[in-house]
This record gives C-alpha cells, structure tokens and sequence, in this order.
C-alpha cells in the first residue's frame, strides 16, 4: 500500500491532485484511520498508467539488484551479512510502526530463508518485489566503480528501450 505521497512521486504530481483523483473515484484507495492508502495495482489500473513493465526507477533498481547477483552467488554469507547489519542499523532509524520497518522485517524473513529466496526477489518484476527493493538492505555491496557502471548501462538501455519508442 502506497501513501499519496508516495504516489504523488510515482506520477510526477502533487500529492493533493492524488487526494483529488481518491476523492473522484478515479483512483481507488483505502483508509487507514485518517489517512488515504492506494494499492500498487490501483495506480497501475488509473488510466493512462502503465500496466506492463516498470518505470525508470523501477527498472534502474531491479538493473543494479542483478548485479548483486554475482557477488550474493559468488559469495552469499558476505552479501548476507552485509544486508543483516543494514538492516540492524536502519532498524533504530525508523518508526516502529512504519512502513520502512515493514520492508525490514519482510528483508529479514526473506534473509532467514536463504539465498535462493533473495536471488528469486532481487530478480523478480513482481509487484511486491518492486516495493520491497524500494527499501534494500543491499547498499554497499556493490564497489562503487561496478555501481557506476550499471548506472550507465542502464541509461544506454533506457535510451535505446524506451526514449526512442
């Protein structure tokens, strides 16, 4: 579930034109005491929305998640390691009750089943595991000169993918 803030980002508006399109009916959502919570699926359905595929974050993050690939194969108590200690330190950095703690307790179930339940996420187009890499507790596994590299491989990929359509 989405704040509209968050969607606000998602669609490159205000968070009050969100509140509007809830309020017309154009966009679904749901209350959560005082607050508006619109489902993934909801905003992929507002019309003019893409269905298929990810936008450019999206995709830029599932682009550098597979290049933790090789090093979490090559090497998977280290990269699993690393992501526990974020996850321990982001831990006391969040409200308890937040949607950041959320993701860090589902990264930790995904963590205590093993590798293979992380490589299936990291690689994954899935809704839920687009939201869940929103909030990875891979940073700085990758050196920074690989992290660059995968950066620009993408923006020649976007390019050639997506601009020129």
């Amino acid at each position: 579930m989405l704040t509209t803030g968050q969607v606000a980002q998602i669609l490159g508006c205000s968070r009050q034109h969100v509140v509007d399109l809830c309020d017309s009916g154009t966009l679904r959502s749901s209350t959560v005491g005082t607050h508006r919570r619109i489902a993934r699926q909801d905003l992929q359905a507002l019309p003019g929305q893409r269905t298929l595929g990810l936008r450019r974050e999206e995709e830029r993050s599932l682009w550098l998640h597979r290049a933790l690939l090789g090093p979490l194969l090559r090497d998977p108590d280290r990269v699993l390691a690393h992501a526990q200690l974020n996850i321990e330190r982001w831990r006391g950095q969040h409200r308890e009750a937040g949607m950041s703690q959320h993701r860090l307790s589902q990264w930790q179930q995904l963590l205590d089943r093993g590798v293979d339940a992380v490589a299936d996420v990291i690689a994954s187009r899935d809704p839920d595991a687009v939201e869940l890499r929103a909030n990875s507790p891979f940073a700085g596994v990758l050196e920074e000169q690989e992290r660059l590299a995968v950066h620009l491989a993408f923006r020649r990929h976007w390019a050639a993918e997506h601009e020129a359509a």
